[in-house]
């Protein structure tokens, strides 16, 4: 695994660690709690290959596939997916992490297509 990749995933824990403290301070607010399960499934599938040189692949393979199953529970109880596959369908029952690579994927595109809307960030005129 290269720096770049590991770079990326340590961001991506500080911020699943952030949401994770977030979604404590705020437990009612389910938007938020969801946010955190994506990102957090999503963090865990991703470290399954890192993780190899520092534990058992069981255990993160272990993580990633529960941590899946929550944002699939979540889901299903309170219908907020967003992909193209509903969490009702039968297939994530045996692919778990397959439904959260596809939610990671419509969050980001999402976040990519709000972030395009809104235009280019404006920069400070030169000299000021």
């Amino acid at each position: 695994m290269n720096p770049t990749d590991r770079f990326a995933l340590l961001c991506a824990t500080v911020a699943v660690h952030r949401l994770e403290v977030e979604t404590t301070v705020h437990p009612e607010d389910r938007q938020r709690e969801r946010l955190y399960w994506v990102h957090r499934a999503a963090l865990a599938d991703r470290s399954v290959p890192a993780l190899a040189e520092l534990e058992h692949p069981r255990v993160s393979v272990q993580d990633a596939e529960d941590t899946a199953r929550r944002l699939l529970e979540h889901d299903r109880a309170h219908a907020t997916g967003r992909g193209p596959v509903p969490a009702t369908d039968a297939r994530w029952d045996t692919d778990p992490r397959g439904y959260t690579r596809q939610e990671h994927a419509a969050l980001v595109l999402n976040d990519y297509n709000q972030q395009s809307a809104r235009g280019p960030a404006l920069l400070p005129a030169e000299g000021s």
